[in-house]
């Protein structure tokens, strides 16, 4: 792919831009595409499109769901008929699988009843299934739950900065470093797989109250929130067997090691 350009969709985003940072840093030429220049580059020609587009609220997608669906279906279709490439990679979520917390059901190859999932889910599911039929060689990328240094959202976002949890400490998540999304992304550009779908997060479960006990943070709770339980533990064993992944509670502590409580 050294000849051909990339197109990162979403470029200034947190999975974006480290996209952008890794792929022109492994010497690939990108066009760093965003909201505010989309229609300057609709039309272009490239050798692999990367979507990091998409709504990453949860929330949001469940108090409108009318507006999750432009931002994350619509906005899909837009890319797989405005652009001209011979390879297209998707940046999705582990939470189209009906049961995240059992490995044995979210392998890639599960069985996904749409009509169970919430909102989220569901329009990430249908954008899949979008890119499947109408892109050229496409990749499904299902992430965890993004971190890194510039995360602007989240349960380690909150923790960082003192803020209340959103949800029980007791919770257990798939986490991945952006970092590893953009090297993962690098190497699949470079060694396709032959795989159109694989799970992209870290091994096993971080659970907070223990991030919250190593690394000496609070681990307060909003009102209402305690019976908040969210249960991740996603099957990655094809990631492992293509590319080395750290686990999910090895990526937290990077991110929390430079934070303690005052």
């Amino acid at each position: 792919m050294s000849g051909s350009s990339i197109i990162v969709v979403g470029a200034t985003g947190l999975i974006g831009s480290a996209v952008c940072e890794t792929l022109q840093r492994g010497g690939h030429s990108v066009i760093a595409v965003d909201s505010r220049n989309y229609a300057q580059h609709a039309g272009a020609k490239a050798g692999v499109l990367v979507n990091c587009n998409g709504n990453s609220y949860r929330y949001k997608a469940a108090e409108n769901p009318r507006w999750d669906f432009d931002a994350s279906v619509l906005s899909v279709e837009r890319t797989l008929f405005d652009f001209d490439v011979e390879r297209y990679l998707f940046i999705s979520t582990i939470d189209v699988y009906n049961d995240t917390a059992d490995p044995a059901h979210n392998h890639e190859s599960a069985s996904i009843d749409p009509s169970r999932l919430h909102p989220y889910g569901f329009h990430k599911w249908l954008a899949e299934r979008l890119v499947e039929r109408f892109a050229k060689q496409p990749l499904v990328l299902r992430t965890g739950t993004a971190i890194g240094p510039g995360v602007k959202k989240g349960p380690l976002f909150d923790l960082m900065h003192r803020q209340a949890l959103h949800m029980s400490p007791d919770s257990e998540l798939s986490l991945i470093d952006v970092d590893a999304i953009a090297g993962a992304v690098r190497y699949f550009i470079e060694v396709p797989p032959r795989r159109t779908i694989l799970n992209l997060t870290g091994t096993g479960p971080a659970r907070l109250r223990t991030l919250c006990a190593e690394f000496a943070l609070d681990c307060n709770v909003a009102a209402g929130a305690e019976p908040v339980v969210w249960r991740y533990n996603i099957n990655n064993d094809a990631l492992r067997g293509l590319f080395d992944v750290g686990t999910s509670y090895e990526m937290a502590g990077k991110l929390l090691s430079g934070v303690r409580k005052s």
